[in-house]
């Protein structure tokens, strides 16, 4: 059976291991490598953020759908708000402190522009929680005063809004809802509570401000997963390209080197 020098040609042109080898370490193909290392290094980083990102919204789903818990055991004083806690159904039993009251400003129901209600919620060992008790059109409206005596409340916990530092404000007047813009002390605790209920009820109150609706069963966050995979599939990628140019220019060096006519043979001085 007899190969075609086609064939055969093709065939001596494929590029042995210890060719890739010397091309890679040549300077155009360590820099080629460099830039594809500093890809696939962005790209994993990326893929693995957006993976995080799935988690955490896991963690924030799972968090609202659990049985609510007592805040002064799930929310230490000196400690901020974790990703676990964030979104939690939470309960609490004390008595506001209507004279630190604030009022959040530009804040929108339904398409008006209103306040909300933050009141601190004074706990039996002397803590602090912010209440974020509802929304009202101005600070004129009824039902801005909180009730006297003591209540229980229930509601979802919430992080500091980091959003607005310095903002300027009148006294009373907050841009956003944080430990620095409350200013209740080293007895406050992080977050705060967007109320859901209260006992006993009082009349005029604020506008409850909607608590997204959470399902029965946590649903699992594709969308970041599927950033996530994206991401890691760029990085195999970038590394098939570099492979293949890798190969393809060893090859047509490797054909190059065939194709030169041998020299020619030293003249006998016999």
């Amino acid at each position: 059976m007899s190969i075609s020098p086609v064939t055969h040609q093709v065939s001596m042109a494929r590029p042995a291991p210890s060719d890739l080898g010397r091309l890679a370490l040549t300077p155009r193909f360590l820099l080629r490598a460099g830039l594809a290392l500093l890809l696939i290094l962005a790209f994993a980083f990326l893929g693995y953020w957006q993976w995080e990102r799935t988690q955490d919204v896991l963690a924030a789903e799972r968090a609202a759908l659990a049985e609510p818990v007592a805040i002064d055991g799930l929310n230490p004083i000196g400690q901020a708000i974790t990703s676990e806690t964030v979104g939690r159904a939470v309960s609490a039993v004390g008595s506001y402190q209507s004279q630190d009251q604030r009022l959040v400003v530009h804040r929108g129901l339904n398409g008006s522009t209103g306040i909300w209600v933050v009141t601190p919620l004074e706990l039996a060992d002397g803590s602090l929680v912010a209440v974020m008790r509802g929304w009202l059109p101005n600070g004129d409206a009824p039902g801005l005063q909180p009730p006297a005596g003591q209540v229980s409340i229930s509601g979802v916990l919430q992080a500091d809004e980091s959003f607005y530092k310095g903002a300027p404000t009148t006294p009373g007047e907050i841009a956003a809802i944080s430990q620095q813009s409350l200013n209740w002390g080293p007895q406050a605790r992080s977050g705060f509570i967007v109320l859901a209920s209260q006992d006993p009820a009082t009349q005029p109150a604020p506008t409850p401000v909607p608590i997204a609706p959470q399902a029965t069963d946590v649903a699992f966050p594709f969308q970041n997963f599927f950033y996530a995979f994206q991401w890691w599939v760029f990085a195999l990628f970038v590394v098939a390209v570099y492979l293949r140019w890798l190969w393809l220019d060893a090859q047509l060096l490797k054909e190059e080197s065939m194709s030169r006519p041998p020299a020619p043979a030293e003249p006998s001085l016999d």
